[in-house]
């Protein structure tokens, strides 16, 4: 498969930018950011105007601002990142490493060693050829970031709605029982008939009853509360940990691995601790109450705890699809 490489040149070089000397003051890069209403500057040095780096509002925010420097006195050199310029002969793929590597979004761009204007590292996002063909997966695709990143998308929201929302809401619970078998835990006297209760992640309810965890008093039920929170906070977490890396990936922006992995499988980790610490407290009551397993919890529970799991190692999931090489005279 022949993959078209493309240059500097290919972008559209946004020519509107403006340069500052190097002793010139943050506050003069600041005023003149506002004159012509952009984000950074292209920063020179001497006559010949050498390029030395870029400055941009957020430098100034981070690296002067927020340091207590004067920017009416601090030089601009102090406070700029360094970036070699690139040429309208560069792949695009080395201007968007360069940038990358430095976390940062503008590089010049040179022709005969003069300043011609700056490429962002948006411009260079969709002109990046996938040079290698991802043979690893189960799904042919065209596009695998693109389908790892809706597959992943939807994945983590069923799995919040499934795991973490439908038992919030107690549409379904994680263990029932009879009122007349859970008297003595609850503290309450008889009632009239004898519904059946369903434990879902904060509190005991059924038929015209609902006691939260924390009112039985309990340092158990207690723990189960805390940990209730711990995996509400961790299944809106890894929802938006996928959502972020596997979009990030579309992008070829790196991610951490902490963000990518482990931040994901702690809501897979509480999901089923919730079900142990359950289990825990049902058998150090006494007396023992009778209960049973929700099974439509259980089972939807489970599902959740696999779609965490397939949309983190989604990379499994998808694979290239290698088109052919259309040959010259070919139509």
């Amino acid at each position: 498969m022949a993959l078209k490489e493309y240059f500097v040149r290919d972008l559209v070089i946004n020519d509107e930018y403006g340069i500052i000397d190097s002793n010139a003051t943050i506050q003069d890069a600041a005023k003149k950011m506002k004159e012509l209403g952009v984000p950074d500057l292209v920063v020179v040095e001497g006559e010949n105007q050498k390029i030395l780096g870029v400055i941009a509002d957020f430098d100034i925010v981070q690296n002067a601002v927020a340091e207590g420097k004067n920017v009416k006195t601090e030089k601009v050199i102090s406070t700029m990142y360094k970036i070699t310029p690139v040429n309208l002969d560069t792949p695009v793929a080395e201007a968007f490493t360069r940038m990358r590597n430095l976390n940062v979004n503008v590089v010049p761009v040179v022709e005969n060693e003069k300043l011609v204007g700056v490429c962002t590292i948006q411009d260079c996002w969709s002109f990046i050829p996938d040079q290698n063909i991802d043979k690893i997966g189960l799904i042919p695709v065209r596009n695998t970031r693109v389908a790892e990143f809706w597959f992943a998308s939807v994945c983590a929201v069923m799995a919040f709605t499934l795991g973490i929302i439908l038992p919030l809401t107690g549409i379904f619970g994680f263990f029932t029982g009879y009122y007349s078998n859970l008297m003595s835990l609850l503290g309450m006297g008889p009632i009239v008939g004898d519904p059946i209760l369903f434990f879902t992640l904060f509190d005991v309810r059924g038929a015209g009853i609902m006691m939260p965890f924390i009112n039985l008093i309990d340092p158990v039920w207690i723990t189960i509360d805390i940990f209730s929170i711990l995996m509400l906070l961790s299944g809106i977490m890894g929802l938006f940990s996928i959502i972020y890396t596997s979009f990030s990936d579309t992008r070829n922006l790196q991610t951490s691995w902490i963000i990518r992995t482990i931040v994901p499988s702690l809501a897979v980790f509480f999901m089923a601790f919730e079900w142990i610490l359950f289990g825990i407290a049902f058998a150090i009551q006494t007396p023992q109450p009778i209960i049973s397993i929700d099974p439509i919890g259980l089972t939807l529970s489970i599902i959740s705890m696999i779609l965490i799991i397939l949309a983190i190692n989604r990379d499994y999931i998808f694979r290239g699809i290698e088109e052919p090489e259309i040959k010259s005279g070919e139509v």
